[in-house]
């Protein structure tokens, strides 16, 4: 069986139509459904009533997203876990395409699908994992004056084959499925990561520890992307971004980089104030 595992945070009408979907295709039974309500002080009583199969956790203070997922899996019997963002569409039965493809590859840890937009366009969701020189870049907002610009060009993979299923680096975690020893044998996520970053350092974990990770072109849903982002102020959510990144560049990269990072933590506040005036929200 697969369990799949949303956290919600102010996003509870996209949380509706995320579970209107997925039991339109998948019958009662044949999955597990988790929703964490993590502290955001939604009313989730209507979408209990409607959905008595759904199995909800509530969590007085927000967690983060690792570790609403991490309080997620605690309750979870799958042999699976899928992440999944409360605002993925399904369009068809993609948990059962997603767990016979891990179940058809037993060395593959994680398996990412292809996300569309909801007008039905392809969605990068594919990265290569960061390094130093591209966020660096990144985060002093380079790419902005030179959108070409080659190190984050690979590090977005600007030249992936969306049509052909492939080994990646790392899929993103709207629709983030994990071979449940692999997620035990890890410890979860790192829920030192408050947002963002804590799929990428457990992809780099998971294969470090030999796993592989897959796209399957193959199977398919509908991602409207950043439901929970963007109900947060750009200069919050550049601080969690750097704060995150931080932590990962001291995991994989050493103290040096890590040092390096927040000593230009201060000019990378001041882009970000920049970006929050260019996008105030």
């Amino acid at each position: 069986m697969i369990s799949t595992i949303t956290v919600n945070y102010k996003t509870a009408d996209y949380l509706e139509t995320l579970l209107d979907s997925l039991f339109q295709f998948h019958p009662v039974g044949s999955v597990e459904v988790i929703v964490v309500e993590n502290g955001s002080g939604d009313d989730l009583s209507k979408l209990q009533m409607k959905f008595p199969q759904v199995k909800f956790v509530f969590s007085e203070k927000n967690l983060g997203f690792a570790g609403g997922c991490n309080l997620g899996a605690k309750s979870a019997i799958g042999d699976y876990l899928l992440l999944l963002n409360p605002d993925v569409v399904f369009v068809d039965d993609a948990l059962v395409q997603i767990e016979k493809a891990m179940t058809e590859n037993p060395d593959v840890g994680i398996g990412g699908i292809s996300l569309k937009n909801l007008d039905g366009t392809q969605q990068a969701c594919v990265w290569r994992f960061p390094t130093p020189v591209d966020q660096l870049l990144l985060l002093a907002k380079v790419p902005h004056l030179i959108p070409s610009i080659k190190p984050v060009l690979h590090w977005r993979m600007e030249d992936f084959d969306y049509t052909k299923s492939q080994d990646v680096d790392q899929v993103m975690g709207a629709f983030f499925c994990v071979r449940r020893d692999v997620y035990e044998k890890l410890s979860g996520l790192d829920d030192g990561f408050f947002l963002w970053y804590e799929e990428v350092d457990f992809a780099k974990r998971t294969k470090d520890a030999g796993y592989r990770v897959r796209y399957f072109a193959n199977i398919q849903a509908k991602h409207k992307k950043g439901s929970s982002f963007e109900r947060v102020a750009t200069y919050q959510k550049q601080e969690m971004v750097r704060r995150s990144l931080r932590r990962y560049m001291r995991k994989h990269y050493g103290f040096g980089t890590w040092l390096l990072f927040t000593i230009l933590n201060p000019l990378f506040v001041v882009f970000g104030y920049v970006a929050a005036l260019i996008k105030p929200l």
